[in-house]
């Protein structure tokens, strides 16, 4: 059986499994997806970094950037300085790396809580095949280092918290994963993972042992302190004014940007793709505290989850992607169940609703593997995608990862309903997210605006944006430089007195004010579409659309 031989092996063996698991989940073809928004705004820092070599006071499109703590963006620079910048594997490498020691700190902390290998396997494998850290774990944003870090650190704490002496050592640890994460993002990772950890940790489980170990405690805040805020206070002293403004502007936006109510959260398990079910199936608490027998573990992972949701709910700016932070105690909590019915199916005890619940969960992603060949032969072998031989081999594995299932079923196996799982996850990533581009990229009049980088009639000159659309940073990224604004309305007359580049939705003709056309000649070079969506969807919007023009004063 699978099972015996993956899940009953010794530490080293899940660690190789894991790590395959991870590589194909956050390594293999990362460079499928276009650049984001959230991703342009880290590479183009990155880039200024390099070229200007202002490591301390980062810049963006020229100006400060500061709003965000830069430990992510240092450590892309570095991988940008050393292999490259127009690599977009290697850009996101390190964000791979942060969510595979993710992976890695979710083992580690299960086998110290429980003292189950097949737990901390499943709990591991539950978190990295699960959709939003998947997500984040390919792309080059901020989030993932700092949630990475505080698991991390949560680790340490609980090991140094389970043992009588003062543990000094776990403690140096803690403070120093305390310093990165806030470097990561700031406070974030403190609001929504750490506090809510310590809420189901004084909860659960003796929450004197904090106040009772504080001289460590205070070795690790002290730790904190150095790492975290010599950056913020370097930039206080440095830009003050700069550092104010920002300040307001981003405790202004937790209240006033991307309102959700306060119910918005309660969707999290659907964050995690192909376990959501089972998440959902977990917090049937009803069931869990009559049926579990590691009852303290689950109201452990229960109250983790439930404080996480509930604390993100109260900000009013609220959007998917900050559901990350809650994915970690979900992988707890859906460990709790798959643990629950491999025991209770091993030992032939098992009750009516084990049964059922592990039938639901079993039934959809069967029913998943049956339809995939399905869902690859219309979007991806119609339309000359893959070839016949690629198609074949994905029907056979698909289906045999069906078969698997049919025969978790039969043998009432809950560990090989989590192979087949993550077995179909890997299917997805090695067949279908290489190919995602034909999907994704379907407008017919897209023209990739990196071509600009090409044209030699502008490579010695300066670049500006005109009009109301402005110029999004994936197009700056996109063009390889500095894009200056011109302000039409505030400054209407020549930001130069020698030929400029002028980007911009509308020809310049139709923008430029009467007493500027009499005292230029235009000249447009091109026009570029870089739109992914085709005209007529909502994700097709005006300002991917710009004219390239050289404006030259009489």
């Amino acid at each position: 059986m699978i099972q015996r031989h993956l899940f009953e092996n010794k530490t080293s063996v899940h660690l190789i499994f894991l790590f395959l698991v991870c590589y194909f989940a956050f390594f293999f073809a990362n460079s499928s997806f276009f650049v984001n928004i959230m991703e342009a705004r880290n590479f183009v820092t990155a880039r200024e970094m390099i070229e200007k070599g202002n490591w301390l006071v980062p810049t963006m499109n020229g100006e400060l950037r500061i709003a965000k703590p830069p430990l992510p963006t240092w450590i892309t620079a570095m991988f940008g300085a050393w292999f490259g910048l127009e690599n977009l594997s290697i850009l996101r490498f390190p964000s791979a790396i942060m969510a595979s020691v993710m992976v890695l700190f979710m083992y580690l902390f299960t086998l110290e809580q429980s003292k189950n290998r097949i737990s901390a396997l499943t709990n591991s494998l539950i978190l990295a095949t699960s959709f939003y850290v998947l997500f984040m774990g390919r792309n080059g944003t901020w989030d993932i280092y700092c949630h990475s870090f505080m698991l991390g650190a949560i680790w340490l704490l609980y090991k140094a918290w389970q043992t009588e002496s003062n543990n000094w050592k776990y403690f140096t640890g803690i403070g120093v994963l305390w310093g990165l994460s806030f470097l990561s993002k700031g406070p974030v990772a403190f609001f929504a993972v750490l506090i809510p950890f310590l809420i189901a940790y004084a909860w659960v489980y003796d929450g004197k042992v904090i106040l009772k170990k504080w001289k460590p405690l205070v070795l690790a805040l002290f730790i904190f302190a150095l790492i975290s805020f010599w950056w913020p206070i370097f930039i206080s002293l440095a830009h003050a004014d700069a550092a104010s403004a920002i300040a307001k502007l981003e405790s202004g936006s937790w209240m006033n940007r991307h309102v959700r109510p306060f119910y918005y959260y309660w969707n999290f398990p659907i964050q995690s793709g192909i376990w959501t079910l089972v998440i959902a199936t977990a917090l049937l608490f009803p069931y869990a505290f009559k049926q579990f027998e590691a009852k303290k573990e689950y109201k452990f992972a229960l109250i983790w989850t439930l404080s996480a949701v509930v604390l993100l709910s109260l900000i009013p700016e609220k959007k998917d992607r900050y559901l990350l932070p809650v994915l970690l105690p979900s992988a707890l909590l859906a460990g709790q169940f798959i643990q629950h019915l491999h025991q209770v199916f091993k030992k032939k005890t098992a009750q009516k609703w084990d049964h059922i619940l592990f039938g639901v969960n079993l039934g959809l992603i069967a029913l998943v593997a049956f339809a995939l060949p399905i869902v690859i032969y219309f979007f991806f072998y119609q339309d000359n995608q893959i070839s016949l031989s690629v198609f074949i081999l994905f029907s056979i594995l698909s289906e045999s990862v069906l078969v698997l299932l049919l025969q978790a079923w039969k043998n009432r196996n809950a560990l090989n309903l989590v192979v087949g799982m993550v077995f179909l996850m890997i299917l997805a990533e090695i067949f279908i997210i290489p190919n995602t581009q034909s999907i994704l990229n379907n407008n017919p009049d897209f023209k990739d605006i990196r071509g600009v980088r090409s044209i030699e009639a502008i490579k010695d000159l300066n670049l500006y944006s005109a009009g109301e659309e402005g110029f999004r940073i994936e197009l700056v990224w996109e063009v390889g430089r500095e894009v200056h604004e011109w302000n039409l309305t505030e400054s209407p007359s020549l930001p130069e007195h020698q030929p400029f580049v002028v980007f911009s939705t509308t020809p310049p003709i139709e923008i430029l004010p009467k007493n500027l056309q009499e005292k230029v000649n235009i000249e447009v070079l091109d026009f570029y579409d870089y739109n992914r969506y085709s005209k007529g969807r909502h994700r097709n919007k005006t300002y991917f659309q710009k004219y390239v023009s050289i404006i030259s004063p009489k």
